[in-house]
């Protein structure tokens, strides 16, 4: 069994606003119950967790399955690393409700590099 996931442009470079364009693939002995692929941030750090889903498409449930797919980056939030939490992105192609997963993270800046939050002395 393998999943493939792959983006057309560099994962690290994405500004909002932008289109998502990635192609898709896995190989299996047997068909999944169900196959999701979706758009999402989502936070990590201190306190309670963050997920906000901004797209997904459901997938056909077939044992070898070839496509490709494209999201639209919404305007906010952006990406960023702070002292207490950090907002992420990612592409998950999901097999299965999440026992087999395959994720892409991804930087959404307008300035085109995740923004770091400093500590204020």
């Amino acid at each position: 069994m393998s999943l493939n996931l792959q983006l057309t442009q560099d994962p690290a470079t994405l500004v909002p606003g932008q289109c998502i364009d990635g192609a898709l693939a896995w190989d299996r002995e047997e068909s999944p119950k169900k196959a999701m692929l979706r758009l999402f941030w989502y936070t990590d750090g201190r306190g309670t967790q963050d997920v906000g889903v901004i797209e997904e498409i459901e997938l056909p449930t077939q044992a070898r399955v070839q496509g490709t797919f494209r999201f639209n980056i919404p305007d906010t939030p952006y990406s960023f690393d702070g002292q207490l939490i950090t907002l992420k992105w990612a592409i998950e192609l999901v097999l299965n409700k999440g026992k087999e997963v395959e994720r892409l993270d991804l930087v959404v800046s307008p300035w085109v590099e995740q923004v770091t939050l400093k500590a204020i002395d």
